[in-house]
């Protein structure tokens, strides 16, 4: 019973996420508002999914490098250092705005993008007891989760009263204040035992567990049908006539994400993670068809609920669940493998959904997104089964 009350909030882990609370929120701010203000300015919504795919991709390629440094270097130096070429990278946002050259700033974004959140996994991981990893990790995704519901809502929101200029001011001061804020973060130094084990081992092993790869394709497919949604909300709430009251999706997505996150952690240190996967993708599947056709705002908001359910539970649980099948010395590698897939599923969904757009239009695009939350529970199940007959 002892074990059971471990203490999870300490001081050194609510500041990490309360940090990473503010810095994804300007993250999100950021990939929404660069696909809103794209799109009006091209009026090429392939051109806007390219930005977040720009960016994801970068991000991609540096996580195969990010790990090896963050081994070697201290990982406060490293956050800060991160922190502030990223605020520079915002600052030449500010610059020029054709194309090409964002489409660049987006790159060299998604390069500090992966620095920081691969930071930001290893310290908060390294401070959650075995005990309630599934609690820690659903309260540090909760934070990156409400950071990209957040930070999508007011996007559109403000970009329907200011400009494009005047959100990357707003996001430059979120990232100064989770700036600020990582001051306080102390360095994790029992990674250092994890350096001596790993660092005679091959590159690839390094980067590359199996046992991992079952939960890293499911959150590939889950960042697909979630791409959707960070690229194209605005332009669907412009083709529907529902305009920016359609943010209020991420509204309710929030609220139902909170709520259930409250719970799902807990149940998964007691149940593991069959009872919550199967429900949710089911859910995710029921509210993105019916964001497809909603032309009002009621079923707008029923579909952020049924989504929201799908977006409480899938990341975090697949995350939990994936550090639940390697040892501890091997939780740096499962970590960037399943970060590694979640940037190539948000790159593959933003060009893929925005080149369907093209024929099908924004609603039925999302409709068809649901196809993600069905590959998702067949591989799951498919999977799992497998699992079980290797373990007998």
């Amino acid at each position: 019973m002892n074990v059971v009350k471990e203490k999870l909030w300490t001081r050194q882990y609510t500041t990490i996420v309360l940090s990473t609370l503010i810095l994804f929120i300007g993250f999100y701010m950021l990939t929404a508002g660069f696909s809103i203000h794209i799109t009006e300015i091209s009026n090429k919504p392939t051109l806007a999914g390219s930005m977040t795919t720009a960016f994801m991709i970068a991000s991609l390629v540096t996580r195969f490098v990010s790990g090896i440094f963050i081994q070697k270097l201290n990982m406060k130096v490293l956050l800060l250092i991160s922190l502030v070429y990223f605020m520079g990278t915002i600052g030449l946002s500010f610059l020029n705005d054709s194309i090409g050259y964002l489409l660049f700033i987006r790159v060299l974004q998604g390069i500090g993008f992966s620095v920081i959140t691969v930071l930001l996994f290893t310290l908060s991981s390294s401070l959650v007891p075995s005990t309630r990893l599934g609690e820690g990790l659903v309260f540090f995704a909760m934070a990156t989760s409400i950071g990209l519901t957040v930070g999508n809502m007011l996007a559109i929101s403000l970009l329907g009263h200011f400009s494009f200029q005047s959100l990357l001011f707003v996001i430059l001061s979120l990232i100064l204040l989770s700036f600020m804020g990582s001051l306080f973060i102390k360095n994790i130094k029992k990674e250092k035992p994890v350096k001596k084990k790993t660092s005679s081992e091959p590159f690839y092993k390094y980067m590359f567990d199996r046992r991992v790869l079952l939960p890293s394709i499911i959150v590939a497919l889950d960042y697909m049908a979630i791409a959707g949604t960070v690229n194209f909300m605005g332009a669907l709430g412009k083709e529907t006539n529902i305009g920016g009251s359609i943010s209020q999706f991420f509204t309710i997505q929030a609220i139902t994400m909170i709520i259930v996150r409250i719970f799902s952690g807990k149940i998964f240190d007691r149940f593991g993670h069959k009872i919550l996967m199967i429900p949710a993708t089911i859910s995710g599947a029921i509210g993105l068809i019916l964001l497809g056709i909603s032309h009002h705002i009621g079923l707008v908001l029923v579909s952020g609920f049924f989504f929201g359910v799908a977006y409480a539970v899938i990341q975090p649980t697949t995350q939990a669940w994936g550090l639940s099948l390697v040892p501890p010395e091997k939780n740096a590698t499962a970590n960037s493998m399943l970060l590694i897939f979640m940037d190539l599923g948000m790159a593959v969904g933003s060009i893929g959904l925005g080149s369907v757009v093209g024929y099908v239009g924004y609603g039925m695009t999302f409709s068809y997104s649901a196809i993600f939350m069905v590959l998702i529970l067949v591989i799951y199940l498919i999977g799992i089964r497998k699992m079980k007959v290797i373990n007998h």
